[in-house]
């Protein structure tokens, strides 16, 4: 690079780290400046969503107000009447409900167990976390925000429920969403309802917040902007306080300002370019200036320059006594070195050609050693670094791999170039090809512990899935008063389904099916213990309903997984063809009265078995009549897919009750199992699929 070039780059750099000084400091400046005008806007937005908020949680305070008045609801939850909780709140929830001012009302104990709630969902999310329901007994009065789903925020008023047996916590909840689309309405623009871990809940543009894909700080207020498709949009975004006074995620606005952003964009760029064209005027004169004060120096540099190639010939004459004529008497001395200098360079090239021979030997033989590919490449190497050496290559082959390394070499050294160019290849090839030996073996290793691994667990599951299936009844009953068929499809090696049946002491018979939450191992292990217990409570206790009673008690004590049982058990008296049974979350079963008539059996309010004790189950009684079929099933049947992702459902579980012409047990369920495999056309299996099918003869 040229002095007069180094000059002006140095130059250039000190104006830009000037220049970028000065932007850097103006940017802070803005930033600082916009500081005061954020905490008043994100303040006013706070407010105007608190206000609107306010509006929304009073009906609710005034609906709870009332709720708490009812005295006969309140006889009802002293109780634990859960059919009359029900029938007196939706009293109170069902108007509402239709009119969407209310989601959700809960009644909950002290230690946040569910007394009663609206939702007829297995499990409802609870409205209340055990640390708020303590604050509300304890005085508190919380009202405000809260997320009650992955999918949706509640706006949440509770309050304490005296109760004789202690002290309860009444729950509301309303949809987030109204109070949101006024607040957008309010802000003319968009908003946001963000989880605390930054996903989008709810908003009233959702296909704009997916493209806009931010990422926002949680715990602080902030202003920023974004673009998509054009636009340039102000984001602002609010944490929000839930009711336990803890972070329930953010509010945000997103407000289209093109018009004013792209002007401050504009006015940017021309600064930007007003103080650019500067610098280069300042630059291109500095340059000029620089270029005709070193042209003397120039012509030395070029004599220099033939003298280096060879050319001897060239001489530069001394034209003054400054620095030019120094340089001048210099370049006449090394002029006579280099004619000395050439007749040295002859004889050491023949000593370097006698080197290159002996080397070439070497390698070819240390070649030897390496694998056929390997040895192909450092010969090829080799072959390359003899044809610079002698000329023959003029350039390097930069299609070549390495082929400008191996020529920098010889240019540094011409005796030790070829040398230490082939030594550098062939060590770089042998620690290559032990790498590639030492990851084979390590792989080999790893597959074989994986092999005896996978070998010993596929053995143990078919060990587990024998006992599994041996646990259960294959000697299939068929008196003459009636008859009865049962069949099991684990989606896995274990599963969570079973059925049985057996005679109790009074002389009448006992059919069960149940389906253990979860799948696999764990399910099978619940499975075994529930299906044990029921049977040994049940060879001392007639009532349906006072052996599930039991067996909830003794699975909800110490059920630390949580996992829970939804069975329908049912008692056959043989000689008048009543059944009395308990339906403990279950899908209801059908009854074939004649075949093409289908009906099925009421649903029930029970709970699932070991979700909760101290819980009362229903027993409820029908007459069979001679002839007449009951189907139990599991939600295997109902909630297989195919490959649309369908479900089986039950319209078209009943249309297969009602195209089987004689209701066999064994027949009807060969073809609900049938109908299950033709719908999924190979689909995977996504649940245990389990039936028993009782036929009563009369």
């Amino acid at each position: 690079m040229l002095l007069r070039t180094r000059v002006t780059l140095l130059v250039t750099i000190a104006f830009a780290l000037a220049f970028a000084g000065l932007v850097a400091a103006g940017m802070q400046r803005e930033r600082l400046a916009a500081i005061p005008y954020t905490e008043i806007g994100t303040t006013g937005q706070a407010a105007l969503w608190r206000e609107i908020l306010r509006d929304d949680t009073q009906p609710l305070v005034s609906l709870a107000e009332e709720i708490l008045s009812d005295t006969g609801l309140k006889e009802a939850v002293t109780a634990r009447d859960q059919s009359r909780i029900r029938v007196l709140a939706n009293a109170w929830t069902f108007p509402r409900f239709t009119t969407g001012s209310l989601t959700d009302l809960q009644i909950l104990d002290a230690d946040g167990q569910m007394v009663f709630a609206s939702s007829t969902a297995a499990e409802p999310p609870r409205l209340l976390d055990i640390s708020t329901i303590r604050n509300i007994q304890a005085g508190a009065l919380p009202e405000g925000i809260r997320q009650v789903t992955s999918d949706r925020f509640g706006v949440i008023v509770a309050r304490k429920y005296p109760s004789p047996a202690g002290d309860l916590v009444l729950a509301l909840a309303a949809s987030a969403n109204p109070p949101l689309r006024r607040f957008a309405r309010a802000m003319e623009a968009d908003a946001f309802l963000l989880s605390t871990r930054g996903r989008l809940v709810e908003g009233t543009a959702p296909d704009l917040w997916r493209a806009l894909a931010l990422d926002l700080p949680q715990r602080a207020a902030t202003v920023s902007e974004a673009d998509y498709d054009g636009r340039l949009y102000a984001i602002t975004a609010i944490p929000l306080d839930d009711v336990s006074s803890g972070s329930a995620g953010l509010l945000v606005t997103v407000k289209d300002a093109t018009d004013t952003l792209s002007a401050i964009g504009r006015l940017t760029w021309i600064i930007g370019a007003v103080v650019l064209a500067i610098l280069l005027l300042l630059l291109g004169g500095l340059y000029f200036y620089l270029r005709s004060s070193f042209r003397p120096l120039e012509k030395a540099v070029s004599v220099l320059g033939a003298l280096s190639r060879g050319d001897t010939t060239a001489d530069l004459s001394k034209e003054s006594n400054d620095e030019i004529g120094e340089i001048a008497t210099a370049v006449h001395r090394l002029r006579e070195n280099m004619v000395a200098f050439n007749d040295t360079r002859r004889q050491r090239e023949l000593q370097r050609r006698r080197q290159e021979r002996f080397v070439r030997r070497q390698m070819e033989t240390l070649a030897g050693t390496l694998e056929p590919g390997a040895r192909e490449e450092v010969l090829a190497d080799l072959r390359r670094i003899v044809a610079a050496t002698s000329g023959a290559l003029a350039e390097p082959d930069t299609a070549q791999p390495n082929a400008q390394s191996l020529a920098r070499l010889i240019r540094e050294d011409d005796q030790l170039g070829p040398l230490a160019a082939v030594l550098q290849q062939m060590s770089n090839r042998v620690v290559e090809q032990h790498r590639r030996l030492s990851e084979l073996i390590t792989r080999l290793r790893e597959a074989l512990v994986r092999e005896t691994q996978l070998a010993s667990l596929q053995q143990e599951l078919a060990i587990a899935r024998d006992l599994q299936r041996s646990v259960l009844p294959i000697d299939f009953p068929d008196r003459p008063r009636f008859s009865a068929y049962g069949l099991m499809e684990s989606a896995r090696e274990v599963g969570g389904d079973f059925y049985d049946f057996f005679e109790q002491g009074d002389g009448r018979f006992a059919f069960l099916i149940a389906d253990v939450s979860g799948k696999g191992v764990p399910a099978a292990f619940f499975m075994a213990i529930a299906r044990t217990l029921l049977k040994a409570i049940a060879l001392f206790e007639n009532e349906p309903a006072a052996c599930v009673r039991q067996l909830n008690e003794l699975l909800s004590a110490g059920n630390d997984q949580m996992m829970f049982v939804t069975l329908f058990f049912c008692v056959l008296d043989p000689a008048t063809g009543e059944v009395e049974y308990v339906n403990a979350g279950h899908n209801p079963p059908y009854r074939i009265t004649q075949p093409g008539k289908v009906t099925m059996l009421p649903p029930s309010d029970d709970l699932a078995v070991a979700i909760m004790s101290g819980v009362e189950f229903t027993s409820r009684r029908i007459q069979l009549a001679p002839g007449e079929t009951l189907v139990l099933y599991t939600d295997g049947v109902t909630e297989a897919f195919n490959n649309a992702d369908e479900q089986f459902g039950e319209n078209r579980l009943m249309a297969t009750l009602q195209a089987i012409p004689r209701p066999d047990p064994s027949a009807v369920a060969r073809a609900i199992s049938q109908a299950v495999k033709e719908f999924e056309s190979g689909h995977q299996q996504s649940d245990d699929l389990t039936l028993l099918v009782m036929n009563y003869k009369g």
